[in-house]
């Protein structure tokens, strides 16, 4: 909701439209054309432009245009269950919890100040399961409701001095299930006047938050690119330059468990659990798992310098 109120504050109100999705493209010289229709299919406008960036997800209509034959997203197994629960402050307030391993897997933290100021927490939560190999279950959809008994029973005596896991899972208003998908690499975003942008570029298992983040870095990137000048098409093609290869270096890391694979060695290490964490998994062996991968998504103290002193 902050960048949509951003855009609509920067761009007008009117330039943003609702209830409806990119269905094709054509480019003719200068300017790209491309059809919006609604829920239904029905055609509802053409518009024209200089170029088109697709931020259309990881169903992405211009994706599929370019990439016809990729196929459905990749899954390896594991459903993801979300929601969001106002509930007592934890360990301090200002904590994000990830506990479990590979296979079953909790992570929520405080996402409201204004919450935290009445002395309450608004905790956004996820629960992880792996169900099994094989075919996607179903077409996933970021809206699709969950049900407590698919995941709930694994979790219901992770109830700790400090947080009872099952408590906050009941006390969500709504829950939403989702498949943990994501997509190969591509070779390339940008064709002319067009490129990709977010899902529609780079679809990821969402560790370490990097589903949004690294869209926001590719919306600086584009922006950037364009903001210096120049040929529209050489921008483009500086932006996929910037951004394709880092991507594509997380999309790998994510599959192989990203940041969360200091889990599983703990897991491995301590599968009847442990009293102290450093006796299992060594402050400083830590440290350097958090710091690869904050350098490898670009979130190290050095990156994020470096991106606020371009501003």
């Amino acid at each position: 909701m902050i960048l949509f109120h951003a855009a609509r504050q920067m761009l007008g109100a009117e330039r943003i439209r609702f209830g409806r999705r990119i269905a094709d493209f054509a480019q003719k010289g200068s300017k790209v054309t491309a059809r919006f229709v609604d829920r239904d299919g029905k055609i509802v406008e053409d518009a024209t432009a200089d170029l088109l960036i697709g931020a259309d997800g990881i169903h992405s209509a211009v994706r599929g245009k370019f990439y016809p034959d990729e196929g459905p997203p990749k899954w390896q197994g594991i459903l993801m269950w979300r929601g969001v629960t106002v509930g007592k402050p934890y360990l301090g307030g200002a904590t994000m919890v990830q506990a479990g391993h590979h296979t079953q897997k909790f992570v929520c933290y405080p996402i409201s100040r204004a919450h935290a100021e009445r002395g309450e927490s608004l905790i956004n939560w996820i629960c992880d399961l792996h169900m099994g190999d094989g075919a996607l279950p179903s077409r996933e959809d970021w809206n699709k409701p969950g049900s407590l008994a698919d995941f709930l029973p694994r979790f219901a005596d992770w109830k700790f001095d400090w947080l009872d896991v099952p408590g906050v899972i009941r006390a969500a208003h709504t829950i939403l299930e989702f498949p943990m998908i994501d997509r190969d690499p591509l070779p390339r975003w940008s064709h002319g006047r067009v490129t990709l942008l977010g899902d529609a570029a780079h679809p990821m298992y969402p560790i370490g938050s990097n589903g949004a983040s690294q869209a926001i870095l590719d919306g600086e990137a584009v922006t950037q690119e364009l903001v210096a000048g120049g040929d529209p098409e050489a921008a483009l093609q500086r932006y996929e330059q910037r951004r394709l290869p880092p991507t594509a270096r997380i999309v790998d890391s994510n599959r192989r468990k990203g940041i969360d694979v200091m889990l599983d060695i703990v897991e491995q290490r301590a599968p009847q659990g442990f009293s102290n964490l450093e006796s299992v998994l060594p402050a400083d062996e830590l440290e350097k798992i958090v710091g690869d991968y904050k350098k490898l998504v670009a979130q190290d103290r050095e990156t994020l310098l470096k991106l606020a002193n371009a501003q």
